[in-house]
């Protein structure tokens, strides 16, 4: 089950928004230690670092694929490695300033996914989340649940932002699932060329204070 927002992900991003193929994320937070500098959270299953090139032959498979494509509704990626990879050098070396992205990883410092927030708009405090679980020996697992939740915990204790949302396929209620248990409820529906899509919430909890971008 992948699980993805709508929006304009970088290039390089698998621009599944929700890949949460995974089943409850038990364990509590554990912090970063001076081994892992790149390492932002982790929890009982995975960690949240930052993105690096050597990401991109991974990131570039999973975006290729049409079984993940489809779970986004659109295509798989066409552009060959060659010229994905100029582009993918070209975002880690000079980010935009309205999207934030950060590679999950296990415990044993596998790459398996993505999760971003995009679409920042500071004026009204919110912005779209995305998370893909590219591996599918990691999907129904926790992984991506258990990445939602560490992700929302970062974004809210490190950014003034006050709503996150994603907009979810209508037919594909595992996502669903999946996102509600990580703390997000639904809040709307639209439609998008053609496809129905549900758009789903998570507020800052009240008492919460971050720090501002």
């Amino acid at each position: 089950m992948d699980l993805r927002p709508r929006g304009n992900p970088p290039p390089f991003l698998p621009e599944r928004a929700h890949g949460c193929r995974n089943s409850a994320c038990q364990g509590e937070r554990k912090p970063m230690t001076a081994v892992h500098e790149e390492v932002l959270i982790g929890g009982a299953l995975v960690r949240l670092r930052q993105k690096r090139v050597s990401d991109a032959p991974a990131d570039y498979r999973w975006r290729s694929d049409p079984e993940m494509a489809a779970f986004d509704a659109a295509g798989p990626l066409r552009a060959s490695y060659q010229d994905y990879l100029v582009l993918y050098k070209e975002e880690l070396r000079y980010p935009g300033p309205y999207r934030h992205m950060f590679a999950i990883e296990t415990l044993e410092a596998r790459h398996i996914g993505n999760v971003m927030y995009y679409n920042i708009d500071e004026r009204r405090g919110e912005a779209e989340l995305g998370i893909t679980i590219g591996e599918r020996d990691f999907w129904s697992r926790g992984y991506g649940r258990e990445a939602i939740k560490l992700f929302i915990e970062l974004i809210f204790s490190t950014t003034a932002l006050k709503r996150i949302y994603l907009n979810t396929l209508e037919w594909n209620t595992r996502a669903q699932r999946a996102f509600k248990a990580a703390g997000f409820s639904p809040c709307g529906r639209r439609r998008r060329e053609g496809n129905a899509f549900i758009t789903m919430e998570v507020l800052r909890p009240h008492g919460l204070d971050g720090a501002a971008d």
